[in-house]
């Protein structure tokens, strides 16, 4: 028996192992796969600058295959360091021109803008390899934004969703402008909220003066997704500034990281609302909430004329301050506070007070019906009261949101995004036209009607479009305090826009506009270069201009086209040169009425 015991003992050595063999190559293979698959997702880059240390993963584009890590403008390549998981080292270069790094190395021996190999190694086993550039933003300061649950997937999938966080803003030199906790980052936008580069506003725990702009908590995020040489906002909010327009929003273009990625160049703008650092007027919504405890929990009343909250106490003085929206039905309808004008049916939100009591929205209803009243007369005079339009309205403000509208045939001026405030009357009895805002369809970005530069078109050209501005052009006053602001000012701005501002707003974000466009690819697809699609607006502006001068200097004769569209809701008036052909009309559906004339 133990002679059989010993032939029997190797078999049962050589079984078990064959096992243990067979074990460690399964864990073997399972750890080089877990350590590829490390290798891909833990690669990131530390900024260091002696101030603040950011992180940032690289974005792959999946198409090319090509991985980009987009820098900052105040990093320095001496001062990046490299992190991975899953390898000893990264070899990034091709032939004799690589360079080997381990974790916290950094990469001042790359270049900037040239594709490299780079290979993940393991004791001499390489393995995976990625294509990698990397890119450097110039000019722009960078804002570093976490959420609480370190995603965007909720605030991305509902407007109405609040998350908190925490954001660091960082200067072109390094140093922290502002490093505070977010109350929350919440979406915003129209037809830009469809777009995976979406606008946000952000709410800061402590009011914050970013880049001098003011004090102030709540700014917002503009993605300008829609505008694809980023300066149609930027140009018309400056023009407001310039023009000494009240509550006209200050800006500055920014790389914005969310969650250490890298998500693109944008907008960093005041917020238009109520605040001493922006519309300086009472804040009667403020007031409300004090006299109101859970406010927002308030019973709602709605009729077809008005909305809003019934409140047991009211401030007793309710002619301001108020912040009003001119809107289309869609957006009306979310609002919380709101009225429909008596005379031209006009939509207005009330976006201060968000919480308008039944006394508040009688008021400012009708004062504002009351005004059109007055504006719709043809001598300007609401039979009711007996009070001139010019009684009901600040003419200057008017006469500038007008222009600024008409200059840039903005799509939709007179249909959203359109706004007024009202101060209280022992500041002042009238209402005032801003602040300006969303222009990122306007300076020939649409087509057609809206490209063409010889007509006014009295912000009437969009459906659900107010003819507030037709009547309100027909009275003298109104005209000569277009024609002296326009002369004053206005002309010389445009002509300045083209002679030196475009250039420096693309000097400016150059660098920045093509990470962007990397970036966001999927929604820009291929695009013309950067001058083409600036040069659009400068020969806008500048066919504009041409007109303008014309007409509001040179008071030539109009001749003027009513269109009606009853099945569309549309109601468009047209000024042309006494003369001059129309050109494109603003109506395109066939069997439009035009004055008793069918256009098809």
């Amino acid at each position: 028996m133990r002679h059989i015991k010993k032939q029997r003992w190797p078999l049962w050595a050589f079984m078990i192992l064959f096992l243990v063999m067979i074990g460690i190559g399964e864990w073997s293979e399972r750890y080089r796969i877990e350590d590829v698959e490390n290798c891909m997702e833990s690669l990131s880059f530390t900024v260091k600058n002696g101030r603040s240390e950011q992180w940032i993963r690289c974005f792959t584009d999946e198409d090319e295959q090509i991985s980009y890590l987009f820098l900052p403008t105040y990093a320095n390549m001496s001062s990046v360091a490299v992190d991975f998981g899953g390898a000893d080292r990264v070899t990034v270069g091709q032939g004799e021109n690589v360079v080997s790094l381990k974790r916290g190395e950094t990469l001042g021996a790359l270049e900037i803008g040239k594709q490299y190999d780079l290979r993940f190694m393991k004791q001499g086993e390489m393995l995976s390899e990625e294509r990698l550039v990397i890119m450097h933003s110039a000019n722009l300061p960078a804002m570093f934004l976490e959420t609480e649950s370190g995603s965007m997937e909720k605030v991305d999938a509902d407007k109405d969703y609040e998350e908190p966080g925490r954001v660091m803003l960082i200067d072109l030199d390094g140093s922290v402008v502002c490093a505070d906790k977010l109350q929350h980052i919440s979406g915003r936008g129209n037809s830009t909220w469809a777009y995976a580069k979406k606008s946000y506003g952000i709410k800061l725990k402590e009011a914050a003066d970013l880049f001098q702009m003011g004090s102030a908590r709540n700014w917002i995020l503009l993605s300008n997704v829609e505008d694809n040489t980023y300066i149609r906002n930027k140009i018309t909010y400056d023009m407001a500034i310039a023009a000494g327009m009240e509550g006209a929003p200050e800006s500055r273009y920014i790389d914005l990281y969310i969650n250490h990625e890298y998500h693109g160049m944008y907008q960093l703008c005041e917020k238009v609302e109520i605040d001493q650092q922006r519309i300086p007027i009472e804040d009667l919504g403020l007031q409300n909430k004090k006299l109101n405890k859970g406010i927002a929990s308030a019973e709602r009343f709605h009729t077809e004329t008005q909305k809003g909250v019934l409140l047991e106490y009211e401030p007793y003085d309710r002619s301001g301050g108020y912040l009003l929206e001119r809107d289309v039905m869609a957006k009306y309808g979310s609002e919380i506070s709101g009225f429909v004008t008596q005379v031209l049916h006009d939509n207005y939100t009330v976006k201060e007070p968000k919480y308008a009591s039944k006394g508040e929205m009688d008021y400012i209803s009708n004062f504002v019906s009351e005004m059109e009243k007055a504006v719709v007369a043809e001598d300007g005079i609401n039979e009711d009261t007996g009070m001139s339009y010019l009684d009901y309205l600040d003419l200057r403000s008017f006469a500038q949101k007008y222009m600024i509208e008409e200059l840039c045939k903005n799509n939709g001026g007179g249909a959203t995004s359109s706004f007024f405030y009202k101060p209280q009357d022992s500041i002042s009895k009238k209402l005032f036209g801003g602040p300006v805002w969303d222009y990122d369809k306007a300076y020939a970005k649409i087509y057609g009607f809206d490209g063409t530069t010889r007509n006014l078109c009295y912000l009437s050209q969009r459906g659900e479009s107010t003819v507030f501005f037709w009547y309100l052009s027909r009275h003298p006053e109104f005209q000569r305090m277009v024609s002296q602001c326009y002369e004053e000012f206005f002309s010389d701005y445009i002509q300045r826009i083209c002679d030196e501002l475009i250039i420096a707003y693309a000097s400016e974000i150059y660098a920045a506009e093509e990470m962007d466009g990397i970036r966001w690819k999927k929604i820009y697809g291929e695009r013309d270069s950067y001058g083409q699609r600036s040069q659009v607006i400068k020969e806008f502006l500048a066919g504009r201009k041409e007109f303008l001068d014309e007409v509001w200097t040179g008071k030539k004769e109009l001749c003027t086209i009513h269109f009606i569209a009853e099945e569309y809701s549309r109601d468009t008036y047209m000024s042309v040169i006494k003369g001059e052909c129309p050109g494109a009309l603003p109506i395109g559906e066939p069997d439009s009425v035009s004055d008793g004339l069918l256009f098809d």
